[in-house]
């Protein structure tokens, strides 16, 4: 105990020191806490049951979603809000809710990254682990998927339930790993809008082999900034209005649905509170800034980038487009995947496109062979934001691209400090 105490402690005060050096390190604490008790996630977890959200897109979503059912059903909960999803990043968590070695919560929900879950599932022992999808992404870290359905599939070895999208092949795979499983899915005009990693490179939709979803959805629709949605729960009609845009969001509220159920929190109470969930930060988030909205539609891959090119379809004609796309480590060195996405549906929309980021112009010639001249393009961060707000009219809305390096240069422009907090709202 008393180990554990002196890493946390040490853990906090480098945090501390991080921050009044103005140098953000939301992972430090965990960094420097392991070093000195290698087993400081596992004593400060304890007995508290533990949900854990990991698969390629729509992590940090279904994270909050779910921990907004879990408080909504009277829990205390502690989650590893920031959106550091590696081991340290949960560690760094603990050890700022951790007094005298000990969390004050009910229950513990950590988003956790999709390779870095074959460690944290066997030294979390999770009750519940929901798969939202498989796609690739950063192949130069991660491998081919096969590699990364390896590393979950030794998770769910850990746990007791799986909660798993029954519309992804390969998730749906997993089966038979955890003690039990319960499926999540779409009806078959909503599951051409979600496709699995083989339909984005031109290969047929795989027929679902499983059982039928526990939980449906039956029909999403565009409503404002959010959509309503239509699930069937175990065959029972139910209406929910996200404040989430986008087919995806639908998918991530019914696998937080799913895991709130295991959890015990009963489905009234977990419906009521996903519709009032805010999109988390840079996924579909609106931000006034200098009397205009600006929307952040985060990508990182071309199944994200697809989502985004289905919501920028949507949106009438004429609008002010800045796609910003970065090839820093966080974001894979590797921008090839460009030319995965289907950026030739981008070309009958109307909008207007600007491109930035340290791959601007290479995000610029993607958009001239899929028939798109855009305007601009701009490297610097801070000059391209500058003029594309020029260019939304006062009271618009404009739309930023991102991947994840450059919508953090951004949000600390248009919300300063926010990505050293790193927070949700």
């Amino acid at each position: 105990m008393l180990r554990l105490r002196i890493a946390a402690f040490l853990g906090r005060l480098s945090g501390r020191v991080s921050q009044l050096l103005g140098r953000g390190g939301s992972a430090i604490p965990g960094l420097v806490g392991e070093r000195i008790d290698p087993r400081l996630i596992e004593k400060l977890v304890g007995s508290l049951p533990v949900a854990v959200v990991t698969g390629t897109n729509g992590k940090t979503t279904t994270t909050k979603l779910l921990v907004g059912m879990l408080e909504a059903g009277g829990m205390r909960v502690v989650t590893n809000h920031t959106g550091s999803n590696l081991a340290r990043g949960v560690a760094t968590r603990l050890i700022e809710v951790a007094r005298r070695g000990r969390i004050d919560a009910e229950v513990a929900v950590f988003e956790v990254d999709e390779a870095a879950v074959r460690g944290l599932g066997r030294r979390l022992l999770p009750e519940v682990v929901v798969v939202t999808n498989l796609a690739r992404d950063q192949l130069d870290r991660y491998g081919e998927l096969n590699t990364t359905a390896a590393h979950i599939r030794a998770a769910l070895a850990h746990t007791a339930t799986a909660v798993l999208n029954a519309d992804d092949p390969l998730v749906a795979g997993l089966a038979g790993t955890a003690d039990a499983d319960v499926f999540f899915g779409g009806a078959a005009g909503v599951r051409a809008a979600m496709p699995d990693d083989r339909t984005l490179y031109g290969d047929e939709p795989v027929p679902r082999s499983g059982p039928e979803p526990d939980v449906l959805v039956a029909g999403a629709a565009a409503d404002g900034d959010g959509q309503q949605v239509e699930l069937l729960i175990e065959g029972r009609p139910v209406s929910l209005r996200l404040q989430l845009p986008g087919v995806y969001n639908a998918y991530n509220a019914a696998g937080a649905l799913l895991a709130a159920r295991v959890l015990e929190v009963e489905a009234e109470t977990a419906l009521s509170a996903a519709s009032g969930v805010e999109p988390a930060w840079g996924r579909g988030q609106v931000i006034h800034y200098e009397g205009r909205r600006v929307r952040l539609l985060l990508v990182k891959n071309p199944a994200g980038f697809n989502q985004a090119i289905r919501l920028l379809a949507d949106v009438p004609g004429g609008a002010q487009v800045m796609i910003a796309i970065n090839d820093n480590i966080a974001d894979g060195r590797d921008v090839s995947w460009l030319w995965d996405a289907r950026v030739e549906d981008l070309a009958p929309t109307g909008h207007h496109y600007a491109t930035s980021g340290i791959r601007a112009l290479d995000m610029a010639v993607r958009l001239k062979y899929a028939g798109i001249e855009a305007a601009w393009s701009e490297p610097d961060a801070a000059a391209a934001l500058t003029r594309f707000v020029a260019t939304v009219p006062e009271g618009g809305t404009g739309y930023l691209v991102p991947t994840y390096t450059a919508m953090l240069d951004l949000l600390d422009l248009l919300q300063p400090g926010t990505h050293r907090r790193e927070a949700w709202t």
